[in-house]
């Protein structure tokens, strides 16, 4: 199985790069090949204290832990002390401690590829919250997950907390899918900013633009995500675009 990918990131107009607080993984362009490949998005929630950290730790967990049949909530026990001791070692005002006790939060969405032969070309995916997975074959979408629509973005999403008694129903709202891959296919791994505006342009192009542009320089990504912000047709956040293309 030989897998490329493509990244593409922007804050927010009008933020700068350190503010980000998006992440993915791979954190650059990569070439591989191997039985098989995993690969992660997350977003954190802006109003959540140290959330670029929480959602950075949250891509690499998924890379590097083996998952397990054991509570999402219980694989993560690790993460969350490694969160909470990075953030103890930063000297914070009074303001920014009662913020940082109350957690961090973000949306995760990982996905594994496995396979090479025809019988066993599989893809898994696990999400938390909003961040979306498009499968696209010859151009056309032929999966979405977690949503199959528009109308699955909402104001208030399901997020994975640094703090743990903030995870009480993590259970219940953790998310997963199957599906087969066939050589070509590619896979775009989105925050919801960006997810949202495909599922809602679907019948309107919006696939064929996303994947111009997620063969494009990232100068030129840039340039047209800043015309959609301009536009009103993409809400102003954090952008994350993962593109991952997969053959035999």
């Amino acid at each position: 199985m030989h897998v490329t990918t493509r990244l593409y990131w922007l804050p927010k107009a009008g933020n700068r790069r350190e503010e980000y607080e998006d992440a993915a993984w791979p954190t650059r362009a990569l070439q591989t090949a191997g039985a098989t490949f995993r690969c992660a998005v997350a977003d954190g929630a802006t109003e959540s204290a140290f959330a670029g950290l929480w959602a950075r730790q949250l891509v690499r967990w998924f890379i590097h832990s083996p998952l397990d049949d054991r509570p999402l909530q219980e694989q993560l026990a690790g993460e969350q002390a490694r969160w909470l001791a990075e953030v103890q070692r930063k000297p914070l005002p009074w303001y920014a401690e009662e913020k940082a006790a109350n957690g961090a939060f973000a949306a995760l969405l990982g996905l594994h590829l496995a396979g090479g032969t025809d019988d066993k070309r599989v893809w898994a995916a696990l999400a938390v919250g909003d961040c979306c997975l498009a499968q696209v074959r010859e151009g056309a979408v032929v999966a979405t997950f977690p949503a199959t629509d528009a109308g699955f973005f909402s104001s208030r999403p399901y997020l994975i907390s640094s703090h743990p008694q903030r995870n009480a129903h993590l259970a219940a709202q953790t998310q997963t899918a199957l599906g087969a891959w066939e050589p070509g296919d590619h896979f775009w791994l989105m925050t919801d900013a960006l997810a949202h505006w495909l599922l809602a342009g679907l019948e309107k192009g919006a696939a064929a633009l996303l994947a111009a542009h997620s063969a494009a320089s990232r100068r030129v990504f840039a340039g047209w995500i800043a015309g959609l912000r301009d536009d009103g047709a993409l809400r102003n956040d954090d952008v994350t675009l993962l593109a991952v293309t997969v053959d035999a």
